[in-house]
């Protein structure tokens, strides 16, 4: 008797095929003894391609005898039996429509299966138990063999497909990556590798490892050894041992620690070694998997566990991704900035900047996003305003530019103040940002109070001419009636254009800064800032005096000088809406009540959606928002990042406009300042506003220089006199949040944004606004950006790239020395187009092919070069543009580009915040284009 262990489980396709075999032959009915092991796990009747099947197993030739006794019953009677032929009566043969033992053949099943004629040569190594397996696995809903010819490829790619969900275009390091994340489909291939058979196992893996290329080994071993989970989580510690990668330079470590870590990492598989290439390789592969966004805990956990059981700590540094490694790039940065700081020289500031860059190019620096690691933000402030003492400082003669100057650069200089001043964790980093700014407390302290000084002389009358500010009275003039103008010019049935008027209430410029950046970042709706093409752009106004909501706010929305409360400033609003032919049905100033009146759930106030919604005969509608005049009373602003989702009703309030078509004016009525609750804070007696007093019986010439006398029409104390508080130290009443009414730029200066869903209306009249942040917000370009009809954004630290430069590693770049940077040359030069050369290469032939498809070559093209153009970096709503898509699925469509780019596991192309970053010089490089 032969053991039953040695016969192959019988499986439906074996017995179809075998049954379709004797039916060619003419047997339309019959019995068929199949030497198979005695078990079946399927039903014991069915119907096969018409005919009906019955299946007995047989363990032995008593049972063979019973099943006979079916035949008159079905048309086709199948045993399957573990008895030998030798034991099986020629009684019972004669009635077998074979004449004997049949034996279960699986390549025609399995050619049958993928409707193939014909195999590759040496298919499964011709291993019958690989083949049944193969069988077992699949089902009829298997892709047809091309060509009618069943190859490995073919075969593999289903049975991955179908039993584990990797799929056939999927079957790249890179994806097979990615796929290796999944829990549910890698737990879907250890069960299928629980019940496979052996032999079909090791033809996967070996498959697979030809499959896979240069690294089919490296992840096979690991796959074989450690299960597909770990692909990723140990190539993140193979990444720390590349002594060749870039950040191998900037953390080195003694030989015998990265032997150690490769030495363990060996034993972990099962004592396999690895060639440098293949570590390598592995490394960055395993890396550019987590470089996304969507990456499970999971995964990096299970890393963060291997840096410790592989005593990989010393190293950790190395890596982009890995949580842990960003505290030591924190702590260069820290001792680069420290000694920076000591000292006046701008070029010191390399490599501080080379740290910095360092820091950035990690996974979860996030700098300017919301959600930032505490000593990102800190660091990110601290080196800005370092580069800002580096540079003179300005002096403007008026109140215009004053104000202006303020609007461009020193407002940037308050909210990176602000952003510092929330601490650091790192020691060393919290001492050096606490000089920086220390240093630029003082100066900034000075220029408040040269510009008070002329707005004691100026600011308190109104001037006109081309160098007259915008005053804040003059803003529903200057700035909203402009954005009435109907498309059809004066004709007597022309409609006004809609505007929405957001009044912020205590929003400073440095606040403005960040909201509208928030709103440019946000995806829905596609929000781009615009200014008046006519005369200068109002970017900027100065309050009324004293600067607090009773006067300013009212003067704001009345059009003229005065003061009052609510019910005044809605007055003064119809009355300028009436003035000017835009006086509309129903209420059209809205003030905090109003919009807190939510019911049922909605977003927006039934009576404010409706007046936003009412285009047609309310075409000027005003909202006035407390949240951050609120904050000053309630909270610490220190620190806050004012995006649009920190007001309550500003996202809806945008939303609703873009739904109809209104331009989106937003201003504030005054700015403020913090406390930060040190020494010296200094108040002066009990007095009827925290950052003014009356300037009864007072000598200007006693006044400390910490305060300001104005006195002139713009001032709206009952006497037209006031006394203003400069320093932002001083206060009249409590101790608060924050306070306003001062003579600080950053209580006088009125942001004015003017924002529209997408492109603007020709008629109005409107250009897009440049990029907002100063010179000094991001180091120097290394490749000047020529002038183009859509502005830049700001250029950003390089990346560490995989190109080589002489005598050092490759992960520094010499910020502050752009004599002698090679700038890249990336359209024609010299008879040359090296886009157009990338683009023909076989390389990008093939992954163009496998990935890009859907994005045409002219559109790759155009997105490169004006990248390159930018000094590596382009706005996503530019990319948006070239891409053909909406803003805020730009991100995603940049992703689909970089498959292509990003090749080896060196990342290229990237998105970071709200730009699309490039490295154009490993990119070149990659692709093969020569310099």
């Amino acid at each position: 008797m032969t053991p039953s262990t040695t016969l192959p489980e019988a499986d439906l396709p074996g017995i179809r095929n075998l049954i379709t075999h004797h039916r060619e032959k003419g047997h339309r009915r019959g019995v068929l003894a199949i030497a198979a092991s005695p078990t079946w796990s399927g039903p014991d009747s069915l119907d096969l391609d018409g005919t009906s099947v019955r299946i007995r197993v047989a363990p032995s030739v008593l049972a063979i005898r019973d099943a006979l006794t079916e035949r008159t019953s079905y048309d086709w009677v199948v045993v399957l039996t573990d008895r030998e032929s030798s034991e099986i009566p020629t009684g019972i043969v004669d009635h077998l429509t074979a004449g004997r033992l049949s034996n279960l053949d699986p390549w025609p099943a399995l050619r049958e299966l993928f409707k193939a004629s014909r195999q590759e040569f040496n298919l499964l190594s011709t291993e019958n138990d690989a083949a049944r397996a193969a069988l077992r696995a699949l089902d009829d809903t298997v892709p047809p063999a091309p060509g009618g010819v069943l190859t490995t490829d073919h075969l593999f790619g289903a049975v991955a497909d179908r039993n584990f969900g990797l799929a056939p275009t999927e079957l790249t390091p890179h994806h097979v990556a990615l796929w290796s994340m999944d829990a549910s489909r890698t737990a879907r291939f250890a069960a299928w590798q629980s019940h496979t058979d052996a032999a079909l196992l090791d033809q996967f893996y070996a498959w697979l490892e030809r499959k896979l290329g240069p690294l089919g080994r490296a992840i096979t071993l690991v796959w074989r050894s450690k299960g597909p989970e770990l692909l990723v989580p140990l190539g993140l510690v193979a990444a720390l041992i590349d002594d060749s990668a870039a950040a191998a330079a900037v953390f080195p470590a003694p030989l015998e620690a990265t032997v150690r870590v490769r030495t363990r990492l060996e034993v972990t598989l099962e004592n396999q070694t690895l060639t440098e290439g293949q570590i390598s390789a592995w490394g960055n592969t395993a890396t550019l998997a987590v470089a996304g966004g969507d990456v499970p805990d999971a995964t990096l956990r299970r890393a963060e566990d291997l840096v410790t059981e592989l005593q990989a700590t010393a190293l950790v540094g190395r890596s982009d991704v890995l949580r842990s490694a960003l505290a030591p790039r924190i702590a260069r940065f820290a001792a680069a900035l420290d000694a920076a700081g000591r000292v006046s020289d701008t070029g010191h500031l390399t490599a501080v900047e080379n740290a910095w860059a360092d820091v950035i190019s990690h996974r979860l620096a996030r700098a300017d996003s919301t959600d930032a690691p505490r000593d990102v933000r800190v660091g990110a402030a601290s080196l800005r305003l370092l580069r800002w003492t580096r540079r003179a400082i300005a002096t403007p003669a008026t109140i215009a530019d004053w104000l202006l100057h303020y609007r461009t650069d020193l407002s940037w200089v308050d909210g990176a103040v602000d952003e510092a001043f929330v601490g650091a964790d790192d020691q060393v980093l919290a001492a050096a940002a606490h000089r920086i700014v220390t240093t630029v407390r003082g100066r900034r302290a000075e220029q408040d109070r040269m510009f008070a000084a002329t707005l004691a002389v100026a600011g308190a009358h109104r001037s006109t001419g081309p160098g007259a500010p915008t005053y804040v009275e003059d803003l529903l003039d200057r700035v909203v009636k402009p954005l009435t103008a109907p498309t059809h010019g004066r004709m007597q049935d022309a409609k006004p254009s809609p505007v929405l008027l957001i009044v912020a209430d205590g929003m400073s410029a440095s606040a403005a800064n960040e909201v509208v950046a928030d709103a440019l970042r946000r995806h829905r709706p596609q929000w781009l800032e615009y200014v008046l093409a006519d005369g200068d752009p109002a970017t900027v106004a100065l309050s009324a005096l004293p600067s607090v909501t009773e006067f300013s706010r009212c003067s704001l929305l009345s059009g003229v000088l005065t003061r009052g409360g609510q019910a005044k400033e809605r007055e003064g609003f119809s009355a300028w809406l009436a003035g000017h032919g835009l006086r509309g049905q129903g209420q059209v100033l809205f003030h905090k009540a109003d919009l807190e009146s939510i019911t049922r759930g909605s977003a927006l106030a039934v009576d404010v959606r409706a007046a936003v919604d009412d285009t047609a005969h309310r075409p000027v509608v005003a909202c006035v928002l407390n949240d951050i005049d609120d904050a000053l009373d309630r909270s610490d602003p220190i620190g806050t990042v004012w995006t649009t989702d920190r007001f309550k009703r500003l996202d809806a309030l945008m939303s609703a406009a873009a739904a109809v078509g209104r331009t989106i004016v937003l201003v504030s009525d005054h700015g403020h300042v913090v406390e930060r609750r040190e020494q010296p804070s200094v108040q002066r007696g009990e007095q009827i506003s925290a950052r003014y007093r009356l300037a009864t019986g007072v000598d200007p010439a006693t006044l400390p220089s910490d305060e300001v006398l104005v006195d002139g029409p713009r001032v709206l104390t009952d006497d037209h006199r006031a006394v203003l508080a400069v320093d932002e130290q001083l206060r009249y009443t409590g101790l608060k949040a924050g306070y306003h009414g001062g003579a600080a730029l950053a209580e006088v200066a009125i942001p004015v944004s003017i924002l529209v869903n997408g492109a603007a209306p020709s008629h109005l009249g409107l250009v897009e606004a440049p990029g907002p942040q100063p010179t000094w917000w991001a180091p120097a370009r290394t490749v000047p950006a020529p002038v183009t009809a859509v502005p830049s954004a700001p250029a950003k630290p390089a990346k560490k790239t995989a190109t080589k430069a002489p005598a050092q590693a490759e992960s520094l770049f010499d910020v502050g020395t752009p004599a002698t940077a090679e700038p890249v040359q990336a359209g024609p030069v010299g008879g040359r187009d090296r886009i157009a050369e990338l683009l023909e290469s076989d390389l990008f032939a093939r992954q163009y092919k496998t990935y890009g498809r859907k994005m045409s070559r002219d559109t790759i093209a155009m997105l490169i070069r004006e990248t390159i153009d930018g000094g590596g970096v382009l706005p996503l709503p530019r990319a948006a543009q070239i891409l053909g898509v909406k803003v805020f699925r730009a991100g995603p469509a940049v992703q689909v580009l970089a498959q292509v780019l990003n090749t080896d596991g060196v990342v290229v192309l990237s998105v970071t915040g709200s730009d699309v970053e490039l490295e154009s010089a490993a990119l070149f490089e990659q692709f093969g284009v020569a310099p």
